[in-house]
């Protein structure tokens, strides 16, 4: 039997219910008893309660969804061969000619679906049609903002879904802390190889912008603030052996702390001396960069890193130029665009060699800066040929791997391959109707090259997009689980007749003032 349940988008919305109820009834409830027995008084509150209730239903996003049981069908297995209606693949890559790189390992007869991240489907009806989902190397910069939920839904009702790694994915694709990491068989908690020295750059604007005088996007001195946190929780991040320094800028640049390292009392002078930054003025890159270059020049430290942050366009020029110059030195920047999306500040991370995050919402900042700090911290970028072998140890028979991720194994999770450092490379695991998979390699790029010329990689890629590998010890449990039986609901948006009703009771409540309540007990022979 098909079943009806009414769902909402923002079921926290359902709350204003209260408050709007309590205006509507309060008032009434204070009229003496005997004055609002009448309809007169009566059918007002009941008439503007139900409005109300109809606006917070729109604002709740409410809308209904009816469970589908899959159908039986004769000609099922004819479409199958065809890869129609339920064997397809969706394939999400920076471009098609990343993506064609593995079409010729999918399971024969599957049909693919390649898209750029901007074009990934929001919808859980528009994901339910296909029978795996894979994100190839891509950025959640480049996802749209719902689409991380919606994908785990898409996998807890019996949908498939493989992340693998790259230069901009994983930890290093700001899925860090995001509903893609929940989701995975591997957290990006990991710890890089003992005795690598950091060196970090901040890099703050505190032009007019950032203080509410420019006051565009949104409230500047909230944008301010939340930098000041952000920046102090990264220093805080810091262990004794780490360095940090700091530089602000607006018109001009200034150093605000050399290099120092990591210690208690300094974290405490430069919380300080954080928290004490104002604003003026314009907004030039250059001078900043060019300071936090001389500083991190200076260093030997083996990672060396600039954490920069801005919320406007610079009115200078060059700026790319010195963090090219920068790269070349070994000095890598991450850059944060608040409140706005930044193409600038987008090429300065792809040139620099770092990370690039638009933040829409200022709250966001200081779970940003300190996720950042953390990456650089862990270091998970390992480009060298690793050997990968099976759990244990156990020769895997596979061509090195020549980078990938670093990672760790979730307490639930199986871990299917791993390197000779017992890193993860791919692992899986069930989630609710579904299963996702984790490859901490790429599987398009240079870092797996080896694995698609020989045979021994192609089979091991065949049997990874083919749904996993399944282990010789328990295969009728695998092949138990049928990818058809979580129910498919189909999606009937209220909105729209929610938002027609309201219009209708609006008018109403407009004529009825208009008319008097008792003109219109008068039309009925109510009133004299």
């Amino acid at each position: 039997m098909n079943s009806i349940k009414l769902t909402f988008e923002s079921p926290w919305a359902l709350l204003l219910l209260i408050p709007a109820l309590a205006l509507i009834l309060v008032p009434w409830l204070l009229i003496p008893r005997e004055r609002r027995r009448g309809f007169r008084k009566t059918a007002p509150a009941v008439f503007h309660g139900i409005l109300a209730a109809v606006l917070v239903l729109i604002l709740a996003g409410a809308g209904l969804s009816r469970a589908v049981p899959p159908e039986p069908d004769p000609d099922a297995e004819e479409e199958t061969e065809d890869g129609e209606d339920g064997d397809r693949y969706l394939l999400i890559a920076d471009s098609g000619a990343e993506a064609g790189v593995l079409l010729p390992f999918l399971p024969e007869g599957v049909e693919a679906d390649v898209r750029l991240p901007w074009q990934a489907p929001v919808s859980l009806t528009d994901l339910t049609g296909y029978r795996k989902v894979l994100l190839l190397g891509v950025s959640a910069n480049e996802l749209p903002g719902r689409f991380g939920s919606q994908l785990a839904l898409y996998a807890e009702q019996g949908g498939s879904v493989l992340i693998s790694g790259g230069h901009h994915s994983l930890s290093l694709g700001n899925m860090r802390g995001t509903a893609y990491e929940t989701m995975l068989p591997v957290s990006f908690d990991y710890s890089s190889e003992a005795g690598d020295s950091i060196a970090v750059m901040l890099v703050i604007d505190c032009s007019n912008s950032m203080s509410g005088a420019g006051g565009w996007w949104f409230g500047g001195a909230e944008n301010l603030s939340m930098a000041k946190q952000g920046a102090i929780r990264s220093i805080e991040a810091l262990s004794a052996e780490d360095m940090v320094g700091v530089v602000s800028f607006n018109s001009t640049a200034t150093l605000r702390s050399p290099l120092v390292k990591a210690t208690e009392t300094e974290k405490a002078v430069l919380s300080r001396m954080v928290s004490a930054l104002d604003t003026s003025r314009g907004t030039y890159y250059c001078d900043a960069l060019d300071l936090a270059w001389e500083e991190l020049a200076g260093s030997d430290a083996d990672v060396r890193h600039i954490i920069f942050l801005s919320d406007g366009e610079p009115s200078d020029y060059g700026y790319e130029d010195i963090v090219e110059e920068m790269a070349e030195d070994g000095i890598t920047l991450s850059a944060i665009a608040v409140g706005y999306s930044s193409r600038v500040l987008s090429d300065m991370a792809e040139i620099g060699g770092g990370r690039y995050y638009p933040v829409q919402s200022v709250e966001e900042l200081p779970d940003i800066m300190l996720g950042e700090t953390e990456t650089v911290l862990s270091d998970p970028l390992i480009e060298e040929e690793r050997t990968v072998t099976l759990p244990g140890g156990i020769p895997a028979d596979l061509p090195a791997l020549r980078g990938y991720i670093g990672t760790t194994l979730k307490d639930t999770a199986k871990l299917v391959l791993q390197t000779e450092t017992g890193d993860p490379v791919f692992a899986e695991w069930k989630l609710g109707g579904g299963s996702a998979q984790a490859f901490a390699s790429d599987l398009t790029g240079d870092w797996t090259a080896e694995w698609r010329e020989t045979n021994p990689g192609r089979r091991m890629l065949r049997q990874i997009l083919a749904g996993g590998i399944v282990p010789a010890e328990e295969p009728e449990e695998e092949e138990a689980v049928d990818r058809t039986e979580p129910e498919r609901r189909s999606w009937t948006d209220l909105l729209l007749p929610a938002g027609l009703l309201l219009l209708c009771l609006i008018l109403t409540d407009i004529a009825v003032r208009r008319l008097r309540w008792k003109d219109i007990l008068m039309a009925f022979g109510r009133a004299q």
